[in-house]
């Protein structure tokens, strides 16, 4: 199903667009690497906008393991204590995030994420993203990370043979409530996996898939100071010793900043050779040109932009916020 576009349609209304339909606000640059580059950024945590951005669930978390530490059963408090905090440990400099909205035509997004003119570009959210590899894990890599047995090593080299998992949006949290109520629902999950261990019965879930609820869970709170904002997010990361296949670096607001490209690889499985892999093109859906006194020039630039790249059919429209930016 694609958007219905006719003459009485509102097209700047996000009810027009297919289900699922994120919004990432960006620069003129921004765009031409999304649509040139066929690749989406994730920044590391760190270097997020949000100065507490992964503290928020992190306190979430431990306040309700604080809480309720007398309500765990104290023939499960060493593994579900355990299970728990490996869950949360998060490693903001190799967690990335790539965040849009789920608005269309956001007078918050416009003021704080793009420049003279800005664009917010229309991504089917349906189809997860990979990381993009950036290069080929070499021997050299494996002998730094220390590893003496070859078992060790071996591992390391399946796992970057393997190349990135697919990553999905998520809608940020804002609201307390919310957040208490998934953080609480992640942690009966990881006490229920652990009991029945505990009793010698089969979980509803494995150990890792408990803990990796908790783990997808976090990273989705947000202040609600930013909740103007509608973000929804993809959070993303790899095993430290395969992180150097995906990473890049570029200089920042707050220093110089990790970060990795998020796309649809031409081929997952292809063994990579010198270069970064190819891409497809990323979903792109529509672009909207953000509030500019030049509306006829941006929009003819966008268009020849998109038909250079073979993006012929996507929709480009114009805010209607009435913003001098």
């Amino acid at each position: 199903m694609t958007p219905s576009f006719n003459s009485g349609t509102d097209l700047i209304s996000e009810n027009v667009w297919r289900p699922g339909t994120v919004w990432h606000y960006t620069t003129a640059s921004g765009l031409a690497g999304l649509v040139g580059g066929n690749v989406l950024w994730a920044s590391a945590t760190a270097f997020m906008n949000d100065l507490r951005e992964m503290h928020t669930g992190k306190t979430v978390f431990d306040r309700l393991l604080e809480t309720h530490a007398g309500d765990v059963d104290a023939n499960i408090q060493e593994e579900f204590n355990s299970m728990a905090r490996t869950a949360l440990r998060n490693d903001r400099y190799r967690t990335f995030i790539a965040c849009a909205s789920r608005l269309p035509d956001s007078l918050t997004m416009w003021r704080n994420y793009t420049s003279e003119v800005g664009f917010a570009v229309a991504l089917d959210g349906t189809k997860p993203l990979l990381m993009r590899r950036q290069r080929r894990i070499t021997e050299k890599m494996i002998a730094a990370t220390g590893y003496q047995d070859e078992r060790s090593k071996q591992l390391v080299r399946e796992l970057a043979a393997n190349g990135s998992a697919e990553f999905e949006w998520s809608p940020a949290v804002y609201k307390p409530e919310e957040q208490y109520r998934a953080a609480w629902a992640a942690l009966r999950g990881i006490e229920s996996t652990a009991r029945a261990r505990a009793e010698g019965r089969e979980p509803d879930k494995h150990e890792l898939e408990a803990m990796a609820d908790a783990a997808q869970v976090l990273p989705t709170f947000k202040n609600t100071a930013f909740q103007d904002e509608a973000e929804t997010r993809i959070v993303c990361g790899a095993g430290m010793h395969v992180d150097l296949m995906y990473l890049k670096h570029r200089p920042g607001r707050y220093g110089m900043t990790p970060y990795v490209e998020l796309g649809i690889p031409e081929n997952p499985a292809q063994k990579l050779g010198d270069q970064p892999e190819p891409m497809r093109a990323l979903p792109i859906t529509g672009v909207v040109i953000g509030p500019t006194p030049y509306p006829e020039e941006a929009r003819i630039g966008v268009l020849e932009l998109l038909r250079s790249h073979g993006h012929e059919n996507v929709k480009v429209i114009e805010s209607r916020i009435p913003f001098r930016s």
